[in-house]
């Protein structure tokens, strides 16, 4: 690939800005201009009714007490699937599978699903995963992920992440939606070359059954070349540069009733945080995210059978660097939209999915009727905006894809997702929310 020239104005830093003090990050406390402010508490008032709604009918409804071999995410040898490598207590199951993304095109894809017990004393605590992967796609692209689910003793302390590397040629239609409608397909006005990586680390501590809180850790690097003109001319990217580095330490709330985290039957789970970054910008280097993130999950007459729905929000504050704005289209949202085509600094997004895992005519080993393939089908829809009150066009979304279950509880997930004018398949472990 050729390497354009940086942009006329792009900034030099110098090295103080690798200092990072982290009391800055909570000195630097930025509002949002008060014209947007009651907008923006709607929309957390919106969160807080629903969450209100749903406790109320936990509290009430008349359910059965589940069964403890439904709580319980304990392996069976009649559960091990073929190709798993069991050492010990720590399970790993190798994969190389090929995938189709609109951003990546055809990718062959290897990695792997290891579980293990951090907890040997208690089994009922469900088993730490890290889903991982690498693959290289016939754009030339390289793309590393790590998403690590770890519980410790007695699940008082939980820490989850999020590692990425990509290496590709890569699209920027602009910020917010009207910019991202044309071109309706990435052409030689969107063009460039992005190298990207970013560590996410969340702690959180249980203080009471059901309610966690913590820190949260962010890491993370653009580097864009090979830029268009328009992309050059862009006054988000004149203003930032093409040489991004964030820093950020945060809060976290969390409420979580689910019965199993990675693959839910039933349960709430709330998350509210807070992030303070510190970006390797010349020009207002602090600002702030602030995720709300609803999920409910309902069981229906049988495990296996599953309602799940999320609603979740993103709102940047103050001066949020093009690379780090809100975006929808990722495997974990509208699936079928192309990753980084809609960003603004506001983000908000629904889905209703349902889940159906089908029952075998015998029994296993261990008395269970459930199979290990099932499916799932949702419809969504979701939109960005520089704030809430701008989010007046909505992206719709539906979509379809296959399961089968690697490890208990834990699947391979094989989606195939439509949206406007874009589609997209994706293969991964564990489900999107």
């Amino acid at each position: 690939m050729r390497y354009a020239n940086y942009i006329s104005t792009q900034k030099s830093f110098c090295h103080d800005h690798d200092r990072i003090n982290v009391f800055s990050y909570f000195a630097v406390m930025p509002s949002i201009r008060s014209k947007h402010d009651n907008v923006f508490m709607k929309i957390i008032l919106f969160f807080f009714i629903a969450i209100s709604l749903s406790f109320h009918g936990a509290l009430f409804a008349q359910q059965p007490v589940p069964r403890k071999e439904e709580q319980l995410p304990i392996i069976k040898k009649d559960s091990i699937p073929i190709g798993e490598v069991k050492l010990d207590k720590l399970k790993i199951l190798p994969f190389i599978a090929p995938s189709v993304s609109p951003e990546l095109g055809f990718m062959i894809s290897g990695g792997g699903l290891i579980s293990f017990n951090l907890d040997k004393k208690n089994k009922l605590i469900q088993r730490s995963s890290i889903p991982f992967s690498f693959g290289f796609s016939t754009n030339k692209s390289s793309n590393m992920s790590i998403r690590p689910s770890l519980f410790f003793k007695n699940d008082k302390n939980r820490l989850a992440g999020d590692i990425w590397m990509k290496n590709m040629p890569d699209n920027y239609w602009g910020v917010g939606y009207d910019a991202a409608r044309h071109p309706s397909k990435p052409d030689s006005t969107t063009g460039y070359q992005r190298n990207w990586w970013q560590v996410m680390l969340k702690y959180s501590h249980k203080f009471r059954e059901h309610i966690f809180a913590g820190l949260l850790f962010d890491y993370n690097q653009t580097k864009a070349t090979d830029m268009s003109p328009e992309m050059i001319a862009d006054p988000n990217v004149l203003k930032d540069g093409a040489f991004i580095r964030n820093y950020s330490l945060g809060l976290l709330f969390q409420y979580d009733s689910r019965d199993f985290t990675v693959n839910a039957y039933k349960g709430v789970f709330v998350e509210v945080s807070s992030n303070f970054y510190r970006s390797q910008i010349q020009v207002e280097p602090n600002y702030q995210i602030i995720v709300i993130d609803y999920r409910q999950y309902q069981q229906i007459k049988r495990p296996g059978r599953t309602i799940a729905w999320q609603i979740k929000t993103r709102m940047g504050i103050n001066n949020v660097p093009w690379p780090e704005m809100s975006q929808l289209g990722t495997p974990f949202d509208l699936r079928g939209y192309r990753w980084g085509r809609y960003r603004d600094k506001a983000m908000l997004f629904g889905i209703v999915e349902y889940r159906h895992m089908f029952m075998r005519k015998k029994p296993r080993k261990d008395g269970n009727m459930m199979s290990r393939f099932g499916f799932v089908t949702w419809a969504a829809a979701g939109s960005v905006g520089s704030d809430y009150a701008r989010m007046t066009a909505w992206l719709p979304n539906v979509g379809a894809g296959f399961r089968f279950e690697v490890q208990k509880r834990m699947n391979v997930r094989l989606d195939y997702g439509f949206g406007d004018d874009t589609s997209a398949f994706y293969f991964s472990f564990n489900e999107a929310f």
